[in-house]
């Protein structure tokens, strides 16, 4: 507490003693005259609460700047100064006035500007905003300007005379600030202008790069790139940015300007044998292909071996050349960027003790920047060296082979195999096809004795593009062949092909041989009629809940339960739409749903099916686990709809987890024409579309596809949920997902009457190269039915329909010869002959067909059959509804090799394929049993009737084939734990990889045949990352048929099947 005195009490005690008051006075004078820094009115005013008037006011010496958090001062605080909230150590602020003396009165501080504020302070420390015995309240000043006037007085509360008054001007403001570092590889240096401590956000520095003598700079690395020279940097962060340099280059160098986004050296130099290929390791090259002898290279540090950045080096080729990367052999997963590069047989020697060679790729690029990442920029894996880069003019942009089928040192190749290569022209024209012949692209049988004998009779051509060879000869079993290319091939600059070589070896299989499906019989048996109802059945699915479900023309959903005989019950309907009507076809369960969550996936559009609304059509998620209430989820709106039937059609997840689906053509043959109402083919019409449903979930739902007609969706686009898979594909109700990975579409084609595009010489062609031919006229009203084909579709495949939105012409096989082509279109009236003129090309990308079903079949509802009824005799083969012609379920065999069809049997071959049916639509097959349900839909088009057909199999599945069947019978995009290979499998050697285990974890495997006999088991032990690898069966040769394969362990079971043929 400060004492409580009185001046009189001061007073009348000094004065009693006259002396005391003259000893003190001169004391005071002293301390007064020789200790300027003490105030005796300080003193009294500290040490009193006497209020004193004193003579002066004295006058305002400066401004202090306070730190509120510490109540000490930041700065002295001047006129014109700028105070930064962001760089100052605190926000909270106070302004202390110091006054000489060091006591006034009374201060009174004027604040204006942002803030208007009047303060007086009757005692020091003088505070703009006050403090309490020394702890200063904190101010935070908004930003803007301000002037500040603090006035001394010599009374209290601004009284008495006023002193020295200080006016001051400053403003505040709030600005970020960032630092610069800029620093220079050996061989220059780097300056900034203003060089400061830390920038202004917003504000601009210029860099100079300063060369020493004898070196260039080759560029900016960091933050910065490209060799603007100085560069102007906008501060916007802190930034690290480095200036690269090297040896001055010489005028021509094929390699200028290397930079580098590494702390460790790169260096160009000469490749020779013995030069040292790392700036860091004394590792020399061992042997250098001649051609590259001498060639400018690019030295790497090895330390730098683990880089996984996406761009390391950079450097500017003067001229076109071959940039060739040397990479570590270990490698067992290339680097991304890697990707592009064609991996050749020569080799670079070194004497590095871990390898003796690092593998060649290789690269044409056109004068200008060239980008190479890190030694481990995703995803490689493996690679313990780092690579080198050898660059090499090329003496003229010659062709070469990118991909040989089969591979070079393949084995087990099938005799029917062609022999083809995928082609690269760095010249930017294709090849010539004229001189792709016998005589230059040939075939050869190899000894054992490494002979070659030429093999006579092939047959040898180039695709239209010019970018691939084919070469088709009858093959023996067992037997080496020799494919070669050689230089006589030429592009259209007359630029020799790199010769080519590669060997295969044919499988010991002499041929594919047709399944005997004698003893296959079914039972027919009616379960619904035409008194059912007024919609047809368009789709049939059985659920993970064993029910029957039946999607209809108007919308609806029927269901009912399955009894073990095969006849239904229990019958519910589910309307997802009503009252609307749609065309309900495509309906698949999803591979994750169980009976307790029934999700699927619905394809539906417009229900009307004459002078339909364009755009109607729909991709939705359902969930039927409440028929009561199902739940529908819009992912894709706005597909196309024909003016007729065609439409977004049935559904099928791939191997991939995507969802596929046929989408119908708008015309009869390419142009439109009256029976389709003149509505022309949209983007995505007459293809296969598939579905990223992940892709489709990272976007806002429903996602609008519609390309035409005011819509912008873009297919093609980076990220596009909706792509086009394959194209041509005029009009396929259903298609299927075949176990040995293939999709089989069968595909209605179109009647007489329609319309064909023009190809006009210098078109844009499908392959992206003007068409330079002769000019191929439109025609109208072509009075040849198109047969319809069943395709094995392939991503990026063109099977038959043009679309001139995708620069798609050609209807179905053109007429290329004056032979019959399959699938030509020309028919003869009169004795008169019409079509397309001889020498009309078929499309660039046209894959053919795999089956041929002739004019008028309507192949419709297709599936795999799964099951073992009848001994295994049916297992993976197709099962197509023939609509018209047949009025049939048609098997078609796929080849186990190759995937083609090597056997077609006609429903009425097989008791209880044929009645004939009203209009077959769909089949599917219940695989627990092998009985089949068919939809017969009576009416050619439109709603059609109600007919539910009971196919009951005569030679039941046995009841551990159904337990195998009931195994994965869907198919499902997870990847399965338990893996067997080769399969199918010729039972020899069976593979069982087994992942997802608990680390070092005893596994049982067994293996059973068909009937439920144990013919193998064995105990493994997992590795520490769960998984195990091993051959079961070993040494046994197992007989034909299916067999299933358990992996038991207290983590979990996993179960597989394998096919033996």
């Amino acid at each position: 507490m400060k004492k409580t005195f009185t001046i009189q009490t001061v007073l009348t005690n000094t004065v009693r003693n006259k002396w005391s008051v003259v000893v003190a006075l001169c004391l005071v004078a002293c301390l007064q005259s020789y200790i300027p820094g003490y105030s005796f009115r300080q003193k009294l005013t500290k040490s009193f609460n006497t209020k004193i008037a004193f003579a002066e006011a004295g006058g305002v010496a400066y401004f202090n700047l306070i730190n509120a958090d510490s109540d000490q001062p930041i700065v002295t605080l001047t006129d014109g100064a700028v105070l930064n909230l962001a760089t100052l150590p605190t926000r909270k602020l106070n302004i202390q006035a110091v006054t000489n003396p060091n006591d006034v009165g009374s201060m009174v501080f004027q604040l204006t500007g942002r803030i208007v504020r009047s303060k007086t302070e009757n005692a020091a420390p003088y505070a703009l905003y006050s403090e309490t015995g020394g702890n200063y309240n904190a101010w935070i000043p908004p930003v803007g300007n301000y002037t500040l006037v603090a006035t001394p007085y010599s009374g209290t509360k601004g009284s008495g005379t006023a002193g020295g008054a200080m006016t001051i001007n400053f403003s505040v403001v709030d600005q970020a600030q960032y630092t610069l570092s800029a620093t220079a590889t050996d061989g220059g240096a780097v300056t900034k202008s203003p060089d400061l401590a830390t920038y202004n956000k917003g504000e601009t520095v210029l860099l100079t790069a300063i060369p020493a003598a004898g070196y260039q700079f080759n560029g900016w690395t960091g933050q910065a790139s490209g060799r603007s020279n100085p560069l102007t940097i906008t501060m916007n962060g802190n930034k690290d940015i480095q200036a690269s340099f090297g040896p001055e280059q010489p005028a021509g160098s094929l390699i200028t300007y290397l930079s580098a986004q590494s702390t460790r050296p790169y260096a160009v130099s000469n490749l020779e044998e013995g030069t040292n290929l790392y700036t860091d390791r004394n590792y020399q090259a061992t042997f250098v292909p001649d051609y590259l002898k001498n060639a400018s290279f690019i030295k790497t540090p090895n330390d730098d071996k683990s880089n996984r950045l996406s761009e390391v080096i950079s450097f500017e080729l003067s001229q076109p050349a071959t940039v060739y990367v040397a990479y570590d052999p270990l490698a067992v997963v290339l680097p991304k960027w890697l990707k592009g590069f064609q991996r050749i047989s020569d080799k670079i020697g070194l004497n590095d003790p871990r390898i003796d060679h690092l593998v060649l790729y290789r690269k044409v690029f056109p004068a200008g920047q060239v980008k190479i990442g890190g030694n481990l920029a995703s995803p490689a894996k493996g690679s313990k060296n780092t690579y080198v880069v050898v660059v090499q003019q090329p003496i003229n942009i010659r062709p070469y082979v990118t991909e040989v089928r089969p591979a070079n040192g393949a084995g087990n190749v099938p005799l029917d195999q062609s022999i083809s290569v995928d082609l690269k022209y760095p010249s930017g024209r294709s090849i010539n096809g004229n001189t792709v012949n016998t005589n230059t692209v040939k075939l050869y049988t190899v000894d054992g004795n490494n002979q070659r004998t030429l093999v006579g009779g092939t047959a040898v051509n180039s695709t239209a593009g010019g970018d691939a060879i084919t070469l088709s000869a009858t093959l023996k079993p067992n037997t080496t062949y020799e494919f070669l290319i050689t230089n006589g091939v030429e592009d259209g600059f007359g630029n020799a092909i790199y010769p080519f070589a590669s060997r295969f070896t044919t499988t010991g299989n002499v041929g594919e041989v047709p399944t005997d499906l004698a003893g296959i019989s079914f039972s027919e048996q009616t379960l619904v009629d035409n008194s059912f109802g007024q919609d047809g059945f368009t789709t049939l699915v059985i659920g993970p809940d064993r029910r029957l479900y039946a999607a209809t023309s108007g919308g609806r959903i029927e269901r009912w339960d399955i009894s073990p005989d095969g006849s239904i019950s229990n019958h519910i309907t589910i309307s997802p739409f009503e009252p609307a009507r749609r065309l309900l076809i495509g309906f698949k369960f999803d591979p994750g749903a169980s009976a307790g969550n029934l999700v699927a996936w619905i394809s539906h559009s417009s229900g009307a099916f004459n002078n339909v609304q364009d755009w109607t059509g729909k991709i939705s998620q359902i969930n039927l686990t409440d028929p009561a209430h199902p739940l529908v989820t819009d992912y894709i709106t706005n597909l196309p709809r024909s003016y007729k039937d065609h439409s977004s059609n049935s559904l099928d997840f791939g191997p991939d987890g995507a969802l596929y689906f046929p989408q119908g053509s708008h015309t009869a043959m390419g142009l439109p024409d009256a029976a389709w109402g003149y509505r022309p083919e949209r983007l995505l019409t007459a293809s296969i579309l598939r579905l990223d449903i992940n892709l489709a979930r990272q976007q806002a739902l429903p996602i609008n596809v519609q390309t035409e007609a005011g819509g912008t969706y873009n297919p093609y686009a980076p990220g596009a949920p909706l792509t086009i898979f394959a194209t041509g594909v005029r009009n396929a109700y259903d298609l299927v997902w075949h176990s040995n990975g293939q999709l089989y579409v069968p595909t209605n084609g179109s009647a007489a009457g329609g319309n064909t595009l023009p190809l006009k010489y210098g078109t844009v062609w499908s392959n992206g190269q003007p068409y330079i031919g002769p000019d191929i006229p439109a025609m109208t009203d072509v009075r040849d039915t198109q047969n319809d084909y069943l395709f094995r579709v392939v991503a990026g495949g063109y099977y038959g329909h043009p679309n001139p939105l995708r620069n798609e012409f050609i209807l179905n096989g053109g007429n290329p010869t004056a032979g019959v082509d399959p699938g030509e279109i020309t028919w003869t009236i009169n004795g008169a002959l019409f079509g397309y003129p001889v020498g009309t090309p078929t499309e660039p990308n046209y894959r053919g067909y795999a089956y041929d079903f002739g004019n008028n079949i309507s192949p419709n509802g297709v599936i795999e059959y799964k099951s073992n009824a009848f001994g295994g005799k049916l297992r993976g083969k197709l099962l197509v509804c023939r609509f018209s012609g047949g009025d049939d379920i048609m098997v078609l065999e796929p080849g186990i090799y190759t995937g083609e069809i090597i056997q077609a049997t006609e429903g009425i071959k097989i008791p209880g394929l044929r009645r004939p049916f009203s209009n077959p639509l769909d089949v599917i097959e219940d695989v627990q049993t092998g009985n089949l349900y068919i939809s017969e839909y009576y009416d050619g088009n439109g709603d059609g009737k109600p007919r539910l057909t009971l196919l009951k199999a005569n030679a039941p599945v046995t009841a551990f084939a159904a337990r195998m069947n009931a195994v994965s019978a869907n198919t499902s995009a997870a990847k399965s734990s338990l893996v067997v290979y080769p399969n199918p499998n010729d039972g020899n050697k069976v593979n069982v990889e087994m992942n997802g285990f608990a680390p070092q974890e005893e596994v049982t495997l067994t293996l059973h045949d068909a009937t439920g006999l144990e013919v193998e088991k064995i105990k493994l032990a997992t590795n520490q990352q769960g998984t195990v690898h091993t051959e079961i069966a070993k040494g046994k040769r197992l007989k034909s048929g299916l067999y299933m394969i358990n992996a038991t362990a207290n983590s979990g079971n996993h179960q597989a099947k394998l096919l033996v043929k």
